[in-house]
């Protein structure tokens, strides 16, 4: 029993630098492993871990031209086994057409891009039946919910900028196109000039959470210098540099009234502000008061057992 979706589409690079069917393979070789993270992607972001996608590539020639067959599957498995609590998944053929790469006519995210023109969209207004309207400057689009959640994603935008951006830029190539090949017909196509706009933007930090919390530092580093940082470990592996701001604690530093031998300890006020970055989750820590410091050496318990008591 067969319990996948399947979805082909031909992916075309075009240009003078391809006239011999030849592709560099530092050219290649990104791109193809850039759609295979788009599309993963987008299945994670529609579907969580209810259904798994793979891309399977076959490389195809015709004139002037470099040709990729790609066949996506995408296992259902999961939500079979899981069907009594699972939500509906999100099919590889839908998935496809959301990111504009469908035969299907649809605004999906690559149509998107290509409307906004690297323009910034001004306002996102909700609509009825899964839609939003996008606007820009005095124009708007209508899109579905979907797809302005696949085209705010960074890893999406980056894996878009790998399969067409990035190669645009090659010299000799000037064309990157999704083709039906069975129908004979253009689905898309994306020239050198358009390639600007599939430059991923960079992503806004958003700040999680704030804290702050009493703890013992071991010193690893020392900074003499102004704005400089400071090494620490809380132990346990977690390793850290951190602003020192407790001015009259460096003040004592810097007269020699605080003298560190290695590894001394600290028990010190620490600020944590997690962020969340397009490199993942990210933590800044500040040293707000220093309380106390000691050595690192352990002390030795002394054993005074002294007896009892002799009477005279």
């Amino acid at each position: 029993m067969d319990m996948a979706q399947h979805s082909r589409f031909h992916l075309v690079y075009d240009g003078p630098a391809l006239t011999e069917h030849k592709m560099n393979v530092r050219a290649l070789a990104p791109a193809l492993l850039a759609m295979g993270d788009l599309v993963e992607r987008a299945n994670e972001i529609l579907n969580g871990n209810q259904a798994k996608v793979s891309v399977n590539v076959n490389a195809s020639f015709k004139s002037g031209s470099f040709g990729v067959d790609l066949e996506l599957a995408q296992s259902l498995w999961q939500k079979v086994l899981d069907f009594a609590n699972s939500h509906p998944v999100t099919g590889i053929l839908a998935i496809v057409g959301l990111l504009g790469l469908g035969k299907d006519t649809v605004k999906g995210v690559v149509q998107v891009v290509m409307w906004l023109r690297g323009r910034g969209v001004k306002r996102i207004e909700p609509l009825s039946n899964g839609l939003v309207r996008l606007y820009v400057d005095n124009d708007h689009m209508d899109i579905e919910e979907r797809v302005l959640q696949l085209l705010q994603d960074y890893k999406i935008r980056r894996g878009l900028e790998g399969v067409i951006g990035e190669p645009l830029q090659k010299e000799g190539i000037e064309t990157v196109a999704v083709v039906d090949k069975d129908a004979k017909k253009v689905i898309v196509s994306i020239d050198r000039v358009q390639a600007g706009y599939f430059k991923a933007p960079e992503p806004e930090e958003e700040a999680l959470q704030e804290d702050e919390y009493a703890t013992s530092l071991q010193v690893l580093n020392l900074a003499f210098q102004d704005g400089n940082k400071w090494r620490f470990t809380e132990g346990g592996g977690n390793t850290y540099y951190a602003t020192v701001s407790d001015y009259e604690f460096l003040k004592r530093v810097q007269l020699n009234q605080e003298q560190f031998a290695k590894d001394d300890i600290i028990k010190a006020r620490v600020r944590r502000i997690q962020r969340l970055t397009k490199d993942g989750l990210k933590a800044d820590y500040e040293v707000l008061e220093v309380l106390e410091h000691r050595g690192a050496s352990p002390k030795v318990q002394l054993r005074m057992d002294f007896g009892p008591t002799q009477q005279d």
